[in-house]
């Protein structure tokens, strides 16, 4: 029976014994390819023809064929074009490539077996390259036992045999991968601010003050509050914060409160000047939360960082001294927030300060994405790398994670390294992507 849409093969044969199962799937086909490690000697096309790789051609990780610009001879004849490659050659018919002409300048089939002759649109043959009996049965083995075993990740049981200098530089290109993936939803937000990155990082900023539970929440608040409305406020807290909780939707109550009055009167009188309209008040979530994490508190957070920030990005990617960059998000909040969580609900007095912990989490998945984005906008790889620097200098975090991770073995000290393992697990291990992952090649060619 097929394995994640993929078919399975009974016949391969190791030390005289039978190999029971083993998975094939076309990634494991790409790094042979990629790495030329199969029998090359006497190579020959289905029907007999001789075959001399010249390239090998560069792989396409976009639609169409695997690999382009690849250059072979076959019999006295010289092909340049591209390569496509598949478990079974009949899966060029299940792919519908029969049907597709950018197919048709395909110049070798390459599959684990051969089990048909396959087609272009306009009916011209294709020669293909039978790897099954090419690929070391030691490499089978490993890439079989690595698909098929269902441990927290693959190689759960074989991590301990990596050398840790082949884990460490792993690691340290999975954590710009890591930063990387997190700039897909920024990029989105600069097209909509038309390239502002002032804007951009408010609105970004705003967005991860609410944490998972409140996030859309304050991004539709940042969204409906202009920021060139709050740097024409900004030298004034009070009306910067009367912005804000207006906007939220949160003055609409009537505590006899003289501190919500105030907000109140000011929000009401700004309102009808700028033409603002506020999200609904309904948005936000308070159940089940940390109290020091409502979004009356975040907002009453933000708003000191937007007053004692003028500029705010322009700051930040002037500032290369992490210790200096925390300090831009030291802050507390106004008095009146001392003594309570909610709007007209006392509580017992506590500073609302912005804790180590939460300043880490905005630096990781705020402050360093906007700066390697930047960094990678203006072609300056010196801000990717101040990005990664950063999270050099915070502790690692702590999650499931990272504590499974050091439980096999697999140590972690910063926020380079926990964002790293992350990547690692979600879009390698998960995916059993093992053979694009240098520490799952590392197992798969122990031995071979």
């Amino acid at each position: 029976m097929p394995i994640d849409g993929y078919p399975i093969t009974n016949y391969i044969n190791y030390k005289s014994r039978t190999m029971l199962t083993p998975i094939i799937r076309e990634d494991l086909l790409y790094y042979i390819w990629k790495t030329k490690t199969f029998e090359k000697t006497n190579l020959k096309t289905e029907d007999g023809q001789r075959i001399e790789i010249i390239q090998f051609g560069t792989q396409n990780f976009d639609s169409g064929p695997d690999f382009s610009n690849g250059k072979i001879k076959i019999g006295d004849t010289l092909w340049a074009g591209n390569i496509e490659m598949h478990v079974y050659s009949s899966d060029w018919e299940r792919h519908c490539h029969d049907l597709d002409k950018a197919y048709d300048n395909v110049i070798l089939h390459v599959v684990f077996e051969h089990d048909k002759e396959v087609y272009t649109t306009t009916e011209q043959h294709i020669p293909c390259l039978e790897l099954k009996e090419r690929i070391s049965k030691p490499i089978l083995h490993k890439y079989s036992q690595l698909l098929a075993n269902d441990n927290w990740i693959p190689c759960e049981k074989l991590i301990s045999n990596v050398k840790q200098h082949t884990i460490t530089f792993w690691l340290q290109r999975l954590v710009a991968e890591r930063i990387e993936s997190k700039t897909g939803y920024l990029k989105k937000i600069l097209d909509q601010t038309n390239t502002n990155w002032e804007e951009t990082l408010y609105i970004y900023l705003s967005r991860y003050m609410g944490a998972r539970v409140n996030m859309d929440p304050f991004e539709s608040l940042a969204k409906s509050l202009p920021y060139v409305l709050l740097q024409k406020n900004k030298d004034d807290l009070h009306k910067i914060e009367a912005l804000l909780y207006g906007q939220s939707g949160m003055l609409e109550a009537n505590y006899k409160e003289e501190y919500f009055k105030k907000l109140k009167e000011e929000y009401h009188f700004l309102k009808n000047k700028y033409t603002l309209k506020s999200i609904p008040p309904i948005s936000w979530k308070f159940a089940r939360m940390r109290p020091v994490g409502f979004p009356t508190i975040r907002i009453a957070q933000l708003a000191q960082i937007l007053f004692n920030n003028d500029r705010l990005f322009s700051r930040i990617i002037l500032e290369d001294d992490s210790k200096e960059l925390r300090k831009l998000f030291k802050v507390k909040t106004s008095p009146y927030w001392d003594e309570h969580y909610r709007f007209g609900k006392s509580a017992k007095f506590k500073e609302k300060n912005v804790g180590d912990t939460f300043i880490d989490q905005l630096i990781i998945n705020v402050i360093c994405p906007i700066v390697f984005l930047y960094g990678k906008y203006i072609a300056d790889e010196n801000y990717c790398e101040r990005a990664i620097g950063h999270l050099e200098m915070i502790k690692a975090e702590e999650n499931n994670i990272v504590r499974k991770f050091k439980s096999i073995g697999v140590s972690c000290k910063t926020a380079s390294e926990s964002q790293a393992l992350i990547q690692l697990k979600n879009s390698y291990c998960n995916e059993k992507q093992c053979v694009s992952c240098s520490i799952g090649s590392s197992i798969i060619k122990q031995n071979e």
